[in-house]
């Protein structure tokens, strides 16, 4: 993956450990990505690292890929568990 490439996708799944998402290029095992959320509880986006741990493209150019989150702040990790916490209502 390029670095500073950017690309809406649908969010299938998401979850504390990580994501499942829908989108129209192909992303391989082990690529570095930053999952940006627009939450109504935020002002800002929330950008959360991940990884791709597993990518599956059954209807080409459509590819679910899963994410494992790898956030570095305490800040968005708990920004994380309320949208999620949102989401389940």
């Amino acid at each position: 993956m390029a670095a500073g490439w950017e690309r809406e996708a649908q969010v299938v799944n998401v979850g504390m450990g990580g994501a499942c998402l829908l989108v129209s290029e192909q992303l391989d095992v082990g690529d570095r990505v930053t999952l940006s959320f627009l939450a109504p509880t935020l002002w800002d986006p929330l950008a959360i690292p991940a990884r791709v741990v597993w990518t599956l493209a059954p209807d080409p150019p459509i590819v679910r890929a899963g994410l494992a989150f790898e956030p570095t702040e305490a800040a968005a990790i708990f920004a994380l568990f309320e949208l999620v916490a949102t989401l389940a209502y």
